[in-house]
């Protein structure tokens, strides 16, 4: 059966920057899965069939569900949202990042660069996985602890063609090599070994390629999911889910390897980077609907938080969360470094998600969330090619896309219409209520983005 979004009405106005909350200060490790849309998760129960992901779904049950969080509609602005806290149009990343180009600036300050720069709290960073924030121009290898970690082990951008999730370049602390390793099995290796061998308190970012195309048959330990005798790029829906069970499988080693004693002192953070492809999707997620568009099929994203940090786990929040962003400044504040910003004049948009953690009964801290697709990359944060721009407040959704010739809006009752079918404007289906949503949200757009 599948579940419509759950919508409350937002009633106040969040501070881009919460006041710090002092807490136990416990790791963190977030796990950042590549082209995973609420659709294809098992306890989110709104895809029609959505891939075996029952570690995923433990997860849940003992911490929090964001049935409402955000991300943008594709990959490297989301990265670049979790790093910096910033949107794409200050940081200039609105698309993926190519070899050559924009890519993040290493005057950006990371969520890294302000947990080293609080060395009283003597925290080590490491990140694991796909970055796909540098480039030959920006860092090249060394890009990451340029940008303030301690250490990084894994693959500068998606698995490119001609290689494969078996066959890869794997970077190692600046060192590249060739890997034939199983990338996701790779991947919770090196952050194990992270984790086992550093002294803790730590953060440790593993962000999976997988089910990121090219689509394949896992190692067959890995999953259960019946794979056809076929083409994945002719019939690829049955291996993205197999690719996106291998990763929850992988998961639970990861978890089992940790052991009880340092998840109880872990908070775990899960969260999917844009929606799912549209190339395996199924309705009534439709594919042109899907990543790399601004509808909710290509924004609204899995996230969930489990650890020693969460009040009453179980539980669900309704209330909206722009996922990426405000993942920054509930980092920060997880490792009770709020001070880190303190002294300097660093403009981020991101809003703590720790008071919906630690307050079961806490209510709304935005009142909108925002998303943008741009391309070229531009140091302008516009790109010249296309551009869309969205965004909602609890009930209603504003789109606006940028052409050559002009632009346009798009509207829509989510509570009504969860899957975006009836554009009001076009349609001009207005009530006095929904006429004021519009206006309010066309001005708050304006705003916003310069």
């Amino acid at each position: 059966m599948l579940i419509p979004k759950i919508i409350r009405l937002a009633t106040t106005t969040a501070l881009l920057l919460a006041a710090p909350i002092s807490i136990a200060q416990d790791n963190v490790l977030i796990i950042i899965a590549d082209d995973v849309g609420v659709d294809m998760v098992g306890c989110y129960q709104e895809g029609p069939d959505p891939a075996p992901t029952p570690v995923i779904d433990a997860l849940a049950e003992r911490g929090v569900l964001f049935r409402n969080a955000w991300a943008n509609p594709a990959c490297s602005p989301t990265r670049a949202h979790v790093q910096t806290g910033r949107y794409g149009f200050r940081t200039g990343l609105g698309m993926v990042v190519s070899p050559y180009g924009w890519a993040l600036q290493q005057q950006e300050n990371t969520v890294a660069d302000l947990l080293s720069s609080q060395t009283s709290l003597g925290i080590t960073t490491g990140f694991i996985g796909k970055w796909h924030l540098s480039n030959m121009m920006t860092g090249s290898y060394m890009a990451p602890l340029l940008q303030g970690y301690d250490h990084f082990v894994g693959t500068m951008g998606n698995i490119p063609n001609g290689h494969s999730f078996y066959h890869y370049e794997r970077v190692d602390n600046g060192t590249a090599a060739m890997s034939t390793t199983y990338a996701t099995t790779q991947q919770v290796d090196d952050a194990l070994d992270f984790m086992q061998n550093v002294p803790e308190p730590w953060v440790c970012y593993l962000a999976f390629n997988t089910p990121h195309a090219a689509y394949h048959e896992p190692p067959a330990h890995l999953f259960t999911t019946v794979i056809p005798n076929s083409d994945p790029r002719v019939e690829p829906r049955p291996f993205y889910k197999a690719m996106l069970e291998s990763m929850d499988t992988e998961m639970g080693r990861l978890f089992d390897t940790m052991g009880a004693n340092m998840l109880r002192r872990t908070n775990v953070v899960f969260l999917g980077d844009n929606g799912t492809p549209g190339e395996v999707s199924m309705s009534p997620f439709e594919s042109h609907h899907a990543k790399l568009t601004p509808y909710e099929g290509g924004v609204n994203v899995p996230l969930i938080v489990a650890g020693p940090v969460v009040d009453s786990p179980g539980r669900e929040v309704a209330e909206l969360v722009s996922g990426g962003t405000d993942l920054f400044q509930t980092v920060i504040d997880l490792m009770d470094a709020g001070t880190a910003q303190a002294s300097g004049t660093i403009e981020t948009d991101s809003v703590s998600m720790l008071p919906y953690l630690l307050h079961p009964q806490q209510g709304p801290l935005r009142e909108t969330v925002f998303a943008e697709y741009f391309g070229p990359n531009s140091p302008t944060g516009f790109g010249s090619t296309f551009t869309a721009r969205t965004m909602r407040n609890s009930r209603y959704k504003l789109i606006e896309f940028f052409h050559s010739t002009g632009h346009r809006f798009e509207f829509y009752d989510l509570q009504s219409d969860p899957f975006e079918q009836i554009d009001m404007v076009s349609r001009r289906l207005w009530s006095q209520q929904s006429r004021a949503a519009y206006v309010d949200l066309k001005d708050q757009l304006k705003n916003l983005v310069p």
